[in-house]
């Protein structure tokens, strides 16, 4: 692989926050990691739809937890 060209992003403090690369450095990583399925994500998520089986409603699991708290 090949060096790629970055420019630290920091905050007041000088901590690093983020990084910057060139948008073509940026296509050429997408591309080796095989990531090129929309930029949304949403392909990427498709693959997982149904994967999950609950067998109680979230919110209801959610409210029962913190009724117990109380």
């Amino acid at each position: 692989m090949s060096a790629i060209h970055k420019q630290l992003v920091t905050d007041e403090e000088g901590r690093p926050v983020g990084v910057l690369i060139p948008y073509e450095e940026w296509l050429r990583i997408e591309q080796q990691l095989g990531t090129t399925d929309g930029t949304d994500g949403i392909k990427q998520l498709q693959r997982h739809e149904g994967m999950i089986h609950l067998s109680e409603d979230p919110v209801a699991y959610q409210r029962r937890l913190r009724d117990e708290w109380a």
